[in-house]
């Protein structure tokens, strides 16, 4: 069983030292020793966001993260993202997260570290060498709903966040979960009628597309199509999840599972990815924040704590309605996020069996 620390936005007086960032620095002292700092090159890695997202990790909590780092004597540390452009107009810059941030994609990256997958036509994971060469990782995570795995936090932080637009596209096409029979198809338009989150169209050339980011696989189309055209598959998401938990596994192997920590920010929880680019209103009241060593556990935690029954109806984009499901990103998105929590402890990532332990 592994310790999950969590830190929880309720405070019982009225003074900062109640709050959620004194409670966050007295976690990071009791999960996070100094002595784990010293003499190490640290790379915190982050989602920055993009476009008109405002919902990002707020700047000061990095802060207080880099600060304790830093007590520990760390050879170097460096905040990086894939992508750092215009990240400062969500208030990430250097001077105000004490800490260089690192764009790992830039033209003049270096040479990428090619790590195996073997799974289906997914057979290997470019990864930044500059994350690779680092010699402890914090993942630090923004916990939100995503269309295509139902949630995101600390695996898809690592697997779609370390790596080029190349093996994002691979991991990409492991989505399915619907086929469409072309000579059956009469182009007839009922399906993409009947799609009530407008995730399906027919190209140009009349070939039926996905966007499995908005299918709930509520088979809507399904129902609709006259000649049967269209069909459940076999694998819906599964492949996807498994192939965010694949590259991070090999990330792991790579650099040592002892030297991987996880912190998982639950504020500001909503339904989609912060690479949409833009911002939507929380879909439950903000919770708290997460730290472990143990991937599987704090994933399975995050998700324990969002609860169907604080949902904020002003969350859900208007007319979208709870589907069936076992957990609120389940019942909105149409695919089980605790997947991702069973395929972890199957690869031996943790256990999905946690201790929580409250930071006053």
């Amino acid at each position: 069983m592994g310790n999950v620390y969590f830190a929880s936005v309720a405070y019982r007086r009225l003074e900062a030292e109640a709050t959620l960032p004194a409670k966050f620095k007295r976690m990071l002292d009791k999960s996070a020793p100094l002595k784990m700092f010293k003499n190490k090159k640290i790379c915190i890695k982050m989602h920055l966001g993009g476009n008109l997202g405002y919902t990002t990790i707020h700047p000061f909590f990095i802060r207080l993260l880099v600060e304790h780092v830093k007590k520990g004597n760390p050879k170097s540390i460096f905040i990086c993202d894939g992508n750092s452009d215009n990240c400062e107009w969500r208030g990430y810059t250097e001077d105000s997260l004490g800490a260089p941030i690192v764009g790992l994609f830039r033209k003049d990256h270096p040479p990428l570290k090619k790590l195996k997958i073997g799974f289906k036509a997914f057979d290997e994971a470019k990864v930044s060498q500059e994350v690779a060469d680092a010699d402890l990782m914090i993942v630090l995570s923004h916990v939100k709903g995503h269309g295509a795995c139902g949630f995101g936090g600390a695996c898809k932080n690592i697997a779609m966040g370390i790596v080029p637009s190349e093996t994002r596209g691979k991991i990409h096409k492991l989505e399915g979960g619907i086929d469409w029979d072309r000579e059956k198809c009469i182009n007839c338009g009922k399906c993409i009628k009947e799609c009530p989150n407008k995730a399906n169209k027919f190209t140009k050339n009349g070939t039926y597309e996905i966007f499995y980011h908005n299918c709930t696989y509520c088979r809507h189309c399904i129902l609709a199509c006259p000649t049967h055209a269209l069909k459940m598959g076999g694998s819906t998401f599964h492949d996807f999840q498994k192939g965010l938990a694949l590259v991070t596994k090999a990330v792991v192997d790579e650099m040592g599972v002892g030297n991987i920590f996880y912190i998982n920010v639950l504020l500001n929880i909503t339904i989609f990815c912060d690479c949409w680019g833009l911002s939507t209103p929380s879909l439950v009241p903000d919770i708290g924040i997460l730290a472990s060593d143990d991937i599987a556990g704090i994933e399975k935690a995050s998700l324990d704590l969002v609860k169907t029954a604080n949902l904020l109806k002003s969350g859900l984009p208007a007319g979208r309605k709870l589907g069936p499901g076992k957990h609120l990103f389940e019942k909105i998105h149409g695919k089980d996020p605790y997947l991702i929590t069973d395929i972890l402890q199957k690869m031996k990532l943790g256990t999905k069996k946690y201790k929580l332990l409250e930071v006053e």
